[in-house]
């Protein structure tokens, strides 16, 4: 990550928070459930999802402690997703970060559970988080849903598998990125604001520059994905050309630092890392 104070230890209190969220179930007679959903959970992530929720209570100068668990739940179903996004009637993928994905670990079946798991559990964390009185908590779990649902990650989710092996022109595949993986970054920013309690105005432009933002970090993927010879399906590589889609994603970047210049507070440390997020090479 960039070098900052603030960030240095982010990483370090996430996963030591998703430890603590996940250190039962050893004596269970399903502790296996509890072994899988960590070797998702607690492998090697960037963690982004949840830094940008510390980075936006950062800018608004609120305590890490009102945003750590929250956190930590978009977290999990962030892994949640990639479970189910690599299992053999979605991508069929046999690698996540290096190591084998989950279903090749453990039966199709734990790996599935496992994703049910990590997604449920996400909002029982959320409704018993520390810190937070009864309208955060629920404006938080209607977010989740809401970015995780139909109109958001698993929509996009439907264009990817309903588009495969048709034509595919970049305003769907714009949509489908703006549900899939934009999903969640909004999330993320939304999370930090409902946790700093920013202005109405302010929530709406990190909404703005979560989805531009988004579509970006899913642009430079495919990039880097067309350079290393992986991808298989419509990309924007495929449908825009390497130097449009970099000159798209720059675009998109410019665009998600200028709604942050609108908020009500600075926010360098979210510029910095919108900007680490597309100049990125892995």
């Amino acid at each position: 990550m960039i070098n900052h104070p603030f960030l240095s230890n982010a990483r370090t209190l996430i996963d030591h928070q998703l430890q603590e969220l996940l250190a039962q179930g050893d004596d269970l007679s399903y502790s296996s459930l509890f072994l899988s959903a960590r070797y998702s959970l607690l492998s090697a992530g960037k963690r982004l999802r949840p830094i940008l929720v510390l980075a936006v209570c950062e800018s608004y100068g609120v305590d890490m402690g009102r945003a750590l668990v929250p956190a930590c739940a978009l977290e999990m179903v962030h892994a949640y997703s990639l479970i189910h996004d690599d299992l053999p009637c979605m991508d069929n993928d046999d690698l996540r970060r290096g190591k084998p994905t989950l279903h090749k670990v453990y039966p199709e079946w734990q790996a599935l559970l496992t994703g049910d798991f990590l997604l449920t559990y996400a909002f029982e964390v959320l409704s018993s988080a520390p810190h937070l009185d009864a309208e955060e908590k629920l404006a938080l779990v209607n977010t989740l849903a809401k970015r995780a649902g139909a109109h958001g990650m698993i929509g996009g989710q439907m264009i990817d598998l309903l588009s495969e092996g048709k034509q595919m022109d970049w305003e769907l595949l714009e949509h489908m990125h703006k549900g899939k993986t934009a999903g969640l970054f909004i999330a993320a920013l939304e999370f930090g604001g409902i946790l700093s309690r920013a202005p109405s105005n302010d929530l709406e432009t990190l909404r703005q520059a979560a989805s531009a933002i988004g579509v970006a970090f899913q642009i430079i993927d495919d990039l880097l994905d067309d350079t290393h010879g992986k991808s298989g399906k419509p990309t924007a590589v495929s449908l825009l050309g390497s130097e449009k889609a970099q000159a798209k994603a720059a675009l998109l970047l410019q665009t998600g630092n200028e709604h942050l210049l609108s908020l009500s507070c600075p926010a360098p440390l979210l510029s910095a890392l919108f900007d680490q997020m597309v100049n990125r090479k892995k």
